[in-house]
């Protein structure tokens, strides 16, 4: 097809427009860099909840600044407000639907309890913000406003689409994507088991995923399907000084045998850590390992100094009392540490296995509920149910 002159120059026009239109700048490529350094650091040491929490609020209030400074210097485009199907506006749009998948899923992982404990592992460590009664707390709420805000900017941006901040934004909604995907899809070949524990305790870390769980991670195999319990009464995990360990309620609990067995380790002698202390060997600290059969070992950790009332080779039921809840070993407060492994020992040969809980009420979002085996994740509570 011959084209006309007239046609030849809104072709090329057009070619401009779309050039024009698109960008890699130097600086918001250096941003963008950061951004994906900063996040991956993060989850290299197992603190992605929080740098993901950093982030969207200092995200929001850069947008927010930005999106002010370039709107008085007639720097946005409005047309998606208005006219959201024009030719001309599809890389827009395209680019507010990267941005809507990504707030959505935050939000989704918001839901999920991704950031349910991040005031109390970013120092707070005393506040543990647990409450059954009170599931969403002022941060969850603030990020979920972050992330509405952050949908309705998308409607409104700057003249360029920015192809750095888009390859970042497409990186993250992926891989929040596959980790939500871990966390709802149920566990393949879990062990089924009773809790450890009498009354009602909270997870601090369980989950298949690195949103929920600061065990999961692929360099630490021996414990990725580890949880942690806390003791919680009224959203605190102590009453008095949290320096104390006698003041957190869980100090000196009972931990039960979740199933019949025969102790093949047990550990007794190392001493209870002052509260906080990290870093602290063996990691494990005091500790029981139970053959539960077909190849799959309990293993509780951070036990009471003093306080096991089995040996090596002796027989235990379920429901048994093993020892105590303690500080022992690599330990912030008074938990119980709490996994099943294929191997008798405690190295870094062993591979944990999933956990799900029979004859248990969970407490979820604060709706209680008594699955046939519960699937936990972070901020759960749970306490056995009446037989």
């Amino acid at each position: 097809m011959m084209l006309t002159p007239a046609t030849s120059t809104e072709t090329e026009q057009g070619t401009k427009a779309t050039s024009r239109s698109i960008t890699l700048g130097k600086v918001n490529l250096l941003l963008a860099i950061l951004g994906l350094l900063f996040l991956t650091g993060a989850y290299w040491i197992n603190f992605l909840p929080e740098a993901l929490a950093s982030l969207v609020l200092t995200l929001l209030l850069v947008t927010v600044v930005s999106r002010v400074w370039h709107a008085r210097r007639g720097r946005l485009e409005y047309g998606l407000l208005s006219h959201p199907f024009r030719r001309e506006l599809r890389l827009y749009l395209l680019q507010c639907l990267n941005h809507w998948l990504l707030w959505a899923l935050l939000g989704a992982a918001i839901l999920a309890g991704t950031f349910t404990l991040v005031p109390a592992q970013a120092g707070s460590l005393f506040s543990l913000p647990l409450s059954h009664r009170i599931p969403y707390q002022p941060l969850l709420i603030v990020l979920g406003v972050a992330a509405v805000v952050m949908a309705a900017l998308a409607l409104a941006p700057r003249r360029r689409v920015q192809v750095a901040t888009n390859i970042l934004v497409a990186i993250g909604t992926v891989f929040l994507a596959v980790q939500l995907v871990r966390v709802h899809v149920p566990p393949a070949d879990p062990v089924a088991i009773s809790s450890p524990l009498r009354g009602q305790w909270a997870t601090v870390a369980a989950g298949r995923s690195v949103l929920l769980s600061h065990h999961y991670s692929f360099r630490t195999p021996f414990v990725t399907d580890a949880l942690d319990f806390v003791r919680i009464v009224d959203g605190r995990g102590y009453d008095g000084d949290p320096k104390l360990a006698d003041s957190w309620y869980g100090f000196g609990e009972p931990v039960l045998a979740p199933a019949n067995g025969t102790v093949v380790s047990v550990s007794d002698i190392h001493p209870d850590e002052p509260i906080g202390n990290t870093g602290v060997t063996p990691a494990h600290g005091n500790h029981v390992v139970l053959d539960i059969g077909n190849h799959r070992y309990a293993v509780m950790a951070h036990l009471k100094q003093g306080s096991a009332r089995v040996s090596k080779g002796e027989r235990v039921r379920q429901g048994q009392q093993l020892a105590t809840v303690g500080d022992s070993g690599n330990s912030l407060w008074p938990h119980l540490h709490f996994h099943v492994q294929d191997s008798p020992d405690l190295d870094h040969q062993a591979r944990t296995v999933p956990i799900v809980f029979r004859n248990v009420i969970l407490i979820r979002n604060g709706k209680e509920s008594t699955p046939v085996e519960a699937d936990l994740r972070r901020g759960d509570h749970i306490r056995p149910s009446e037989r």
